[in-house]
């Protein structure tokens, strides 16, 4: 069940961005837009992914110190069931699951399973023909290189500093004005609009699309459609959509009023192509509705929003601060991996174990997983207990295992409890005040509820 452990990671990161964004609500619509967009991003990449990425590069990296050594280094240790989907999360999982009796949860994964599949289908179909479409239109539009449209998208082109490679063409009547195309963007412009605005009114708009393109919305976009598409079923995805197109709306606005574009003329401008645009724009382009209107024009008559001066930079600092954690525990894992494999075998040989007695303090338990049942044992509800054997090094880490009263050998409960018990996480016993390894024995239980 890790695709609901990854989906309710993906909803606290969306929380935190959330309440990010209330704290720059008096900042710039672009400097929002970036957190959402990352909100969104955040449920196309699992936390496991980016751990495992880093054990694939902590392979190839030299350990700086000792993997167990630093203050990071445990607090990544303890912080590894959120972001690995082991151990704790995976246990949460599994209980889950043995509420339900055998037969009722594989007939429920496998409906689940379906439904997401047939949703899945549903979305991708749906939004192929919505690109298509597009494209057919952006391909049929009929080029306009002169005139009061390409005079005026020339001068916004020169006041934005965008070259004039921005193709323009008629797309029809009642449509609103959209940027298609991602790599070669085309402004589709409806019939007939130009004759209600003005020359300042028509540069306004352009220079609206403009930002968009400047922007790269549309790709921005398409990200975000990817995550519809996989996420289909889940609300908060759906609202995010909605965040997605106001605060990019918003932030082009702001970007043509701090271009020295008469707020006047251009709130007026917005308000003629919605009083005569009757569809929103083609799907996978960038448009100049998706805001309240009303709201809308208030804004832009109102004070200037503050001019972002470094989104990027604050989009790159939480991401990291997303990314480094993931990928740091990947590497420890390597960097322990290595130096177990490059301990001489004769080191490993003379480390001696010691049983609890009266020198000798047993180990405490201070980090604990639990098993998960096996599919074919929960068929066969199987419970019981599985007795062990448990060597706990000095370090607090699980060594040699030994099953000394099995429960199943055949559904696999047996090699799930010594899987679980090497997760554990011990205080290690000592001699004379010196953690030493330890021999212990642990109970561990499976029992359907």
């Amino acid at each position: 069940m890790t695709a609901i452990a990854h989906l309710w990671q993906s909803t606290l990161f969306f929380v935190v961005v959330a309440l990010v964004s209330l704290a720059f609500r008096r900042r710039s619509a672009s400097t929002r837009h970036a957190l959402w967009q990352l909100a969104s991003i955040k449920f196309l990449v699992p936390f496991s992914l980016l751990a495992l990425f880093g054990n694939t590069v902590g392979r190839w990296i030299v350990p700086f110190s000792n993997a167990e050594a630093s203050t990071a280094a445990r607090w990544l240790d303890q912080s590894r069931p959120f972001f690995t989907l082991q151990s704790d999360a995976t246990a949460a999982d599994a209980s889950w699951l043995a509420g339900l009796a055998a037969p009722s949860a594989t007939s429920l994964s496998s409906t689940l399973l379906v439904l997401w599949i047939v949703g899945l289908v549903a979305m991708l179909t749906w939004r192929c023909r919505q690109w298509r479409a597009t494209s057919i239109a952006a391909r049929l539009a009929i080029p306009i290189e002169v005139g009061r449209e390409a005079d005026a998208l020339r001068r916004a082109a020169r006041r934005r500093g965008l070259g004039t490679s921005i193709a323009l063409g008629s797309a029809g009547a009642n449509a609103e004005p959209a940027v298609v195309g991602i790599r070669h963007a085309t402004i589709l412009w409806p019939d007939g609009l130009s004759q209600a605005l003005t020359d300042d009114e028509l540069e306004a708009i352009f220079a609206h699309e403009l930002c968009h393109v400047a922007r790269r919305d549309n790709l921005l976009a398409v990200i975000h459609i990817a995550v519809e598409i996989v996420f289909w079923f889940y609300p908060v995805v759906w609202w995010l959509s909605g965040r997605l197109v106001h605060e990019r709306e918003r932030a082009c606005d702001e970007e043509v009023v701090h271009m020295g574009t008469d707020k006047q003329r251009y709130a007026a401008g917005i308000v003629k192509v919605c009083g005569f645009c009757l569809r929103a724009p083609a799907a996978f382009a960038s448009g100049i509705g998706g805001s309240p209107l009303a709201q809308r024009i208030d804004r832009i008559l109102g004070p200037a929003s503050p001019r972002a001066k470094a989104p990027a930079a604050i989009f790159a600092m939480i991401a990291a601060l997303t990314i480094a954690p993931p990928v740091a525990i990947g590497v420890l894992d390597a960097h322990r991996l290595i130096a177990q494999d490059t301990k001489p075998a004769a080191s490993q040989k003379e480390t001696t174990v010691y049983k609890p007695s009266k020198d000798i303090k047993a180990p405490k338990l201070v980090k604990e997983a639990k098993p998960k049942y096996t599919s074919a044992a929960m068929q066969q509800k199987i419970q019981g207990q599985i007795f062990m054997s448990v060597v706990v090094q000095a370090d607090g880490t699980v060594g040699d295992v030994k099953v000394t009263q099995s429960l199943d050998k055949e559904y696999g409960l047996d090699d799930e409890a010594v899987k679980t018990v090497k997760l554990w996480r011990f205080e290690p016993g000592t001699k004379d005040g010196k953690p030493v390894a330890v021999q212990v024995d642990v109970e561990m239980s499976f029992k359907l509820k």
